[in-house]
């Protein structure tokens, strides 16, 4: 089930306290905090903090038009696809995908991952990951579709 939860993140000026919008991935345990939509940074990034749970896989190859995505890993261990081949990434190591290049992120070992996903421009993922969780498998290419993500199949999983 999907359920999403605010969390105030502090600030030195009290009034300008935000709020974190913490979106649960389903029964796996996995969430995605929103940490600063389009409407906050003028449109230039979106910036999201998934928590991978160990059971946790990730996304298949894939691609977007109209943004790119990088991703810092924090915790943990995952693997990246550039289009080419797969490498880890540990915690401090950085990927990034430019609009239209293929990439995919998976998670092999059993412990959890933490990574910062950073989209430029910025770009409204907050109902694609709440939806993931609960859409059926009827509507899940027009849900993908919706928000610009593109599944390339057999290629590279």
């Amino acid at each position: 089930m999907t359920d999403t939860e605010s969390i105030a993140r502090c600030s030195k000026e009290p009034e300008r306290a935000q709020q974190t919008r913490k979106i649960r991935l389903g029964a796996s345990g996995s969430t995605i905090e929103v940490l600063a939509g389009p409407a906050e940074t003028s449109g230039i990034v979106s910036i999201y903090r998934w928590h991978m749970s160990p059971s946790s896989r990730g996304p298949a190859p894939h691609f977007h038009t109209t943004f790119s995505e990088t991703f810092i890993v924090e915790e943990g261990e995952v693997d990246y696809f550039d289009g080419q081949a797969w490498r880890t990434l540990l915690p401090g190591d950085t990927a990034h995908a430019a609009a239209g290049d293929v990439h995919a992120l998976r998670k092999e070992g059993a412990e959890p991952a933490t990574l910062l996903m950073a989209l430029s421009p910025g770009v409204p993922r907050e109902e694609y990951f709440a939806q993931l969780a609960t859409v059926n498998e009827r509507d899940l290419n027009r849900l993908h579709e919706a928000h610009d993500n593109h599944f390339v199949d057999d290629y590279g999983r």
